[in-house]
């Protein structure tokens, strides 16, 4: 029996193909924790047959949750189970897997093995996209997410959908609280790694789909939109920051031109910025990036990031007025379109940054 890794399987109406995979991870030792996230009574069986024959620990929602509070539910029957000599204690990590056979078990070895040398990394098992066997909607939806995660979080990942993963115990208690309830957290949890430091470890592995995936309950429109949710709000967040902006800063720019010859549009640009990060701070914070750190040390870097990209875009609209006879009102347009995707960077990776001590 493996004790040091334990394997989590999330399941939603499984069929046949769940109990093979079950059958093939026990025959190699593993210790199964299964999660019914609210399953029809007609599968039941499957998850009887998984605790009576193969030994796995089965916990159960009476309803469907969704993936990733099936994950939370999860860890902490985990965490819970690893205290005092329980079942887990002497586990290191868990490795998750998806319950509809695209996973096969060579590969979770391979995940185990890099998790049990690199004890402190989050592993991911990433597929190879340009497999012509691929389904074009898992394709597509995978390059474009990778495209967004490496623009604007810095994060360079093959596959971000990807279902298995080689999670680090130290890591699973920030995961419990990481927001997400449906397909979303899988990318939540990607940037949770980011915003705490943890080193994220890429490894290659089979792409198995089954009849073009049929089974799965993703959903490419609603679940799209879940999984861009923080991208999406941070967009909605400056656009609507950005007209503030630009109406503030057309406003002072007519008062100071005729009090301030040479430097009107600098003026005019910390004026208007002051107005327009007062109003961003406060909705990034609450709302985009749900950081809980102390008020005044946030303050004090969000307030330095808005100097720097005041000063920033006040350079860049002079600098386009005098040098290509801009009009002001675009040239401000010009800079601040450039400096919207480092500010996004800058205030995830360090403003509203948790500290990786409560790691």
């Amino acid at each position: 029996m493996i004790e040091d890794i334990t394997i989590m399987i999330p399941a939603y109406n499984p069929d046949n193909k769940f109990i093979e995979f079950v059958s093939d991870l026990t025959e190699n030792g593993y210790k199964i924790i299964i999660i019914d996230d609210g399953s029809r009574d007609d599968t039941k069986r499957y998850f009887d047959m998984a605790r009576d024959q193969y030994g796995c620990r089965v916990v159960s929602h009476s309803i469907n949750l969704g993936q990733g509070r099936a994950y939370k539910t999860g860890f902490n029957y985990y965490l819970s189970e690893s205290k005092w000599g329980g079942q887990f204690s002497d586990s290191i990590g868990v490795i998750q897997c998806d319950c509809d056979g695209q996973h096969c078990v060579e590969d979770i070895n391979r995940c185990a093995k890099l998790l049990r040398s690199n004890p402190d990394k989050f592993i991911l098992g990433v597929r190879d996209f340009s497999d012509k066997d691929i389904p074009l909607r898992s394709r597509v939806g995978n390059n474009c997410t990778s495209i967004v995660f490496k623009l604007f979080c810095g994060l360079d990942l093959k596959d971000t959908q990807t279902g298995l993963k080689g999670i680090p115990k130290s890591f699973i208690p920030c995961l419990i609280e990481t927001p997400g309830e449906r397909f979303e957290y899988a990318s939540s949890v990607l940037l949770e790694t980011k915003r705490k430091g943890v080193e994220i470890l890429q490894f290659p592995i089979k792409t198995i789909y089954i009849n073009e995936n049929e089974t799965s309950h993703f959903s490419p429109l609603r679940d799209s939109i879940r999984i861009y949710s923080l991208i999406l709000k941070y967009l909605v967040s400056s656009l609507s920051a950005f007209l503030v902006d630009i109406i503030a800063f057309s406003f002072f720019l007519s008062a100071a031109r005729g009090l301030f010859i040479h430097n009107y549009i600098i003026i005019s640009t910390y004026l208007s910025k002051i107005i327009s990060c007062t109003y961003t701070y406060v909705v990034n914070k609450n709302l985009v990036f749900k950081r809980k750190n102390g008020n005044k040390w946030t303050i004090a870097k969000y307030t330095a990031l808005c100097i720097g990209q005041a000063t920033a875009s006040g350079f860049l609209t002079y600098t386009l007025v005098n040098v290509m006879n801009l009009n002001e009102v675009i040239s401000k347009i010009i800079a601040d379109i450039f400096l919207f995707f480092v500010s996004f960077r800058i205030q995830d990776r360090w403003v509203f940054r948790q500290s990786r001590k409560n790691v």
